[in-house]
């Protein structure tokens, strides 16, 4: 067996990119939310 190959290990690039994926979406989310809520504090306010 090669040293430093990892065999096998698709299940750990799967779960990273579904992690990475998870964080992105809800940091987009949070960003689309917080523009939102100050669009509309700025309609009440002018």
């Amino acid at each position: 067996m090669p040293e430093g190959v990892i065999v096998g290990g698709w299940s750990y690039v799967i779960a990273a990119y579904s992690i990475t994926a998870i964080v992105l979406v809800a940091y987009a989310w949070s960003i689309h939310r917080r523009g939102r809520d100050e669009r509309g504090k700025r309609g009440r306010h002018e």
